[in-house]
């Protein structure tokens, strides 16, 4: 889910930040690491309060953020709240809806586009859970992949981040059609088995979708 976090703030907000702007950027830009934080910034002309824009399961992820931000703490920020944003269209919406008569996996599957698919995800967790998710996606998901007309491989990528480890996963697929055989009728939600969702602390809901434009061709013999 979404989550916007708005900040009032005091008259002279710009000269009382100044001391813990760098502060507040490094939080921000670690929430952003995270995955956690997805967009943040001043309202301009005037400048005269900020909005953040949340990714996570409750209103917790922004709330704790705001409790510890160092704006806050010294009363640049006079007061915050937080409301839960139902975000509905869009690549990155939380709970996409289509009209009537159209919906993305129609669109994007269309006979003539004949691309290869590379569908993309995020995950986390705790550094100490990062070998329990790994063995569950080298061992359970990609071999069930294997075994889907269409899928043509997966990729398993990691990173650290401080406090947690990011691990990226990317399938290919010949179209939109045979990750639909995949993931059902909505593609574009993520599917995440209950065994990855307890070692996680977080992962992507909604999945991005690449037409492959490009590859380098397999090596000759």
């Amino acid at each position: 889910m979404h989550y916007l976090l708005f900040y009032e703030v005091a008259d002279d907000y710009v000269a009382r930040r100044a001391p813990y702007r760098n502060q507040h950027l490094e939080k921000a830009w670690q929430a952003s690491d995270r995955g956690d934080l997805v967009l943040a910034g001043a309202l301009a002309n005037p400048v005269d309060g900020a909005v953040l824009l949340f990714s996570g399961d409750s209103p917790a992820v922004a709330e704790n953020f705001a409790r510890t931000d160092p704006y806050v703490t010294s009363g640049a920020v006079k007061r915050w709240y937080v409301r839960e944003w139902t975000t509905v269209v869009g690549q990155d919406a939380a709970t996409p809806v289509e009209p009537a008569g159209r919906t993305t996996s129609e669109v994007r599957s269309a006979p003539e586009r004949g691309e290869m698919i590379m569908r993309m995800w995020r995950g986390r967790c705790a550094p100490d859970k990062a070998g329990d998710y790994a063995q569950h996606a080298l061992q359970k998901v990609f071999p069930a992949l294997q075994q889907i007309e269409g899928h043509r491989g997966a990729y398993l990528l990691r990173r650290a981040l401080p406090g947690a480890i990011e691990f990226v996963v990317l399938t290919l697929w010949d179209s939109m059609a045979a990750v639909s055989r995949f993931a059902g009728p909505e593609p574009d939600r993520a599917v995440v088995e209950p065994e990855a969702q307890a070692v996680l602390a977080s992962f992507d809901k909604v999945m991005t979708h690449f037409e492959i434009v490009h590859a380098p061709e397999a090596p000759g013999p």
